[in-house]
C-alpha cells in the first residue's frame, strides 16, 4: 500500500477533464471569430470597396451630363461724351452638357481590367475566409495543448512530490540513502519550474484566443479520447499539388496579377489611339444692359476628335513600363505556383508522418504505462530504486505530451494541406469538431 499514493497520482494523469455544458466548441469559436476578429473585418472590408472599381470604371465608357449655372449682379458707372449713365442689373445663364465617349480604347481595356481586379479581390478574400478557419483552429487546438500540459506537469509534481516524501520517509527509517531524497527533491524542483513555465504558456495561449474572438476565452471542449484520424484523401501529393494549381487562392491571385499586367500593355499602348466624342449642350444666358432686355439661347451638337501626336517619348517609356511590369507578374505566377506546390507536399506529409507518430506515441504510452508498473513493483520488493521510479514518471509524462501535440499537430495539417489545396471551408471545420468530446 506504500505506493498507492503514488499510483493514484499517475493514474490521475489519464482521466478526462470534466466539462460542463457552457464549455464552447471548434464551431462556436469559429463563428465568434468570424464575427469579432479585426483581420477578417479588414479583408471584408476591402473586398467590398475593390468590388466598386468595376462600376467606376464603366462610367468612363457611359455618357455624361453636367448642368451649370450663374448668376451676377452688375452695376456700372460710365462718362462718354461729358455725359454720366449707370446701370444696374442682374446677368443669369445656365448651360446643359452631355458627353458620350464613342471611341475610347483606353477606357474600354479598363473596365476588363476592372473585372480582373475584382477577380484577384475575390481570391484575395477567398483566402481571408480560409485563414480564419486556420487561426481560430490553431488558437482552439493551442489553448487545449496548452490545458493538457498544465494538468501534466501538474500531475507530475503530485507523483514527484509522493516519491519525494516516501524518499523522506525511507531515510528516517533507514531503508534509503539521502541520494534517493537529494534525486527526488531535485526532480520535484523541476516540476515545480515546468508547471509555472506551463502556466505562463497557458495564459500566452488564452489571451491569443481573446484577442481572434474578442471576449474572454471560454472553457474548451476538448479531443475524445482516442479521435479517429481520417488519411487524406485522395491519397497522392501529386493530385492534391494538380487541384492547387486550379483552386489555390494563392495561385489566384497571382494568376489575376499577370492578366492585370497584361491588360496593362494593352491600355498603355492604346494611348496612341485616337478617341472620338459626341458632345451636345443647350445654354441659356439673359443679361439685361441699360434697360434693354436681352436673351439668347444656344444649342451646340458636334463630335471631338482627339488624336496624340507626341507627348515626349512619355508614353512609350509607360509602354516599356508595362512590358517589365507583366513579365515580373508572370514570375510572381510562377513562384507562387512552386510555392504552393511545396506547401501542399510538406503539408500532405504532415499529415501522414503525424499519424504515424500518433500510432508510435500511443503504443509508446502503454509501453511506458507498463514500465512504470513494473518499475513500482521492482522498488517494492528491492530490486528497483527510488531513481528508476523518476526516470519512469518522466517517461510516462513526457510520452503523453508527444502524443497529444502529436495529435494536435495532425489535426492541423490536414486543415493546412486543405488550405494550401484551396478546399478547406467551414464543412471542414465542422469535420474536426466531431472529434472533441462533448
Amino acid at each position: 500500500m506504500k505506493n498507492a499514493l503514488l499510483r493514484t497520482a499517475i493514474a490521475g494523469l489519464f482521466a478526462a477533464s470534466a466539462f460542463g455544458a457552457s464549455a464552447a466548441d471548434l464551431m462556436q469559436i469559429y463563428r465568434d471569430a468570424v464575427s469579432q476578429d479585426p483581420v477578417f473585418a479588414s479583408a471584408r472590408a476591402a473586398y467590398e470597396a475593390a468590388k466598386e472599381g468595376k462600376p467606376i470604371a464603366r462610367a468612363t465608357i457611359l455618357p455624361s451630363l453636367t448642368l451649370t449655372g450663374n448668376a451676377n449682379r452688375i452695376n456700372s458707372d460710365s462718362t462718354l461724351g461729358g455725359r454720366d449713365s449707370s446701370s444696374n442689373y442682374t446677368s443669369k445663364a445656365y448651360s446643359l452638357t452631355l458627353t458620350q465617349p464613342l471611341f475610347r480604347m483606353q477606357s474600354w481595356l479598363a473596365v476588363d481590367q476592372a473585372d480582373l481586379q475584382v477577380k484577384q479581390a475575390e481570391a484575395v478574400f477567398a483566402d481571408a475566409k480560409q485563414s480564419i478557419v486556420s487561426r481560430a483552429a490553431q488558437a482552439y487546438f493551442d489553448v487545449l495543448l496548452a490545458q493538457d500540459n498544465v494538468a501534466q506537469s501538474g500531475a507530475q509534481k503530485k507523483a514527484v512530490e509522493e516519491s519525494l516524501a516516501q524518499a523522506k520517509r525511507n531515510f528516517e527509517v533507514g531503508t534509503s540513502t539521502i541520494v534517493d531524497t537529494y534525486e527526488a527533491q531535485a526532480r520535484f524542483d523541476l516540476a515545480v519550474a515546468r508547471e509555472i513555465a506551463d502556466r505562463n504558456d497557458l495564459e500566452v495561449k488564452k489571451s491569443a484566443l481573446e484577442q481572434l474572438i474578442g471576449k474572454r476565452a471560454p472553457a474548451l471542449a476538448p479531443l475524445k479520447e482516442n479521435p479517429e484520424l481520417v488519411p487524406p484523401s485522395p491519397a497522392d501529393p501529386d493530385k492534391w499539388i494538380a487541384g492547387a494549381h486550379e483552386a489555390s487562392p494563392t495561385v489566384a491571385q497571382a494568376r489575376a496579377a499577370f492578366e492585370i499586367a497584361a491588360k496593362e500593355v494593352s491600355r498603355t499602348q492604346a494611348g496612341h489611339y485616337p478617341t472620338l466624342d459626341l458632345t451636345g449642350s443647350y445654354g441659356y444666358n439673359n443679361a439685361p444692359s441699360s434697360g434693354i432686355p436681352f436673351n439668347s439661347t444656344t444649342t451646340n451638337v458636334g463630335l471631338v476628335l482627339s488624336i496624340p501626336l507626341y507627348q515626349g517619348g512619355g508614353q512609350q517609356a509607360r509602354v516599356r513600363q508595362a512590358l517589365s511590369s507583366r513579365e515580373r507578374a508572370e514570375q510572381d505566377l510562377e513562384n507562387a505556383k512552386r510555392a504552393v506546390a511545396q506547401l501542399v507536399r510538406t503539408s500532405y506529409l504532415g499529415v501522414t508522418s503525424g499519424a504515424a507518430q500518433v500510432k508510435a506515441f500511443e503504443a509508446s504510452l502503454v509501453s511506458s504505462k507498463s514500465s512504470l508498473d513494473s518499475t513500482l513493483l521492482g522498488k517494492e520488493v528491492g530490486v528497483r530504486t527510488n531513481v528508476d521510479v523518476l526516470n519512469s514518471q518522466q517517461q510516462l509524462f513526457q510520452t503523453r505530451r508527444d502524443l497529444q501535440q502529436a495529435r494536435y499537430n495532425t489535426i492541423l495539417a490536414q486543415l493546412r494541406l486543405k488550405a494550401a489545396a484551396g478546399r478547406l471551408t467551414e464543412d471542414d471545420l465542422a469535420e474536426i469538431n466531431r472529434l472533441l468530446a462533448r
